[in-house]
Parts: C-alpha cells; sequence; structure tokens
C-alpha cells in the first residue's frame, strides 16, 4: 500500500471511530446528532475514494490524482 493510500486509509478508519462514539452519545441533540454523523459518513466515502485513487495511480504508474 502507497502512503498516501495509507493515509487515507488511516484517516477513514479514524473517522469511523468517531462516528462510533457519536453514535453512542445520550443526551446530544438530535438534529445536531445527525448533522454530525451526516458529515462524518461524507468525510468516510471521500477518504475512501481518495485511498482507492492513490492505489489506482500507483498501479497505473501515474502520479496525479
Amino acid at each position: 500500500m502507497t502512503e498516501d493510500a495509507a493515509f487515507h486509509e488511516g484517516y477513514r478508519r479514524a473517522l469511523e471511530e468517531v462516528a462510533h462514539l457519536v453514535t453512542g452519545m445520550q443526551d446530544a441533540e438530535l438534529d445536531s446528532l445527525a448533522a454530525l454523523l451526516e458529515e462524518l459518513d461524507k468525510r468516510i466515502e471521500k477518504a475512501r475514494c481518495l485511498g482507492r485513487s492513490s492505489l489506482a495511480s500507483r498501479a497505473s504508474g501515474d502520479r496525479g490524482f
């Protein structure tokens, strides 16, 4: 795994851990909690796509994103 892909994978995992912790929160307002979880989901998906892009660029020989 390339350094870029490893970074994005680590970032995605960290966000998933935060999302899991937020899901376990009991005293938060539901609207703000839902908005936070939605933002985390978007960032997780972006990190997943960037990680795949990094791996694909290395496999094809390209250096850019």
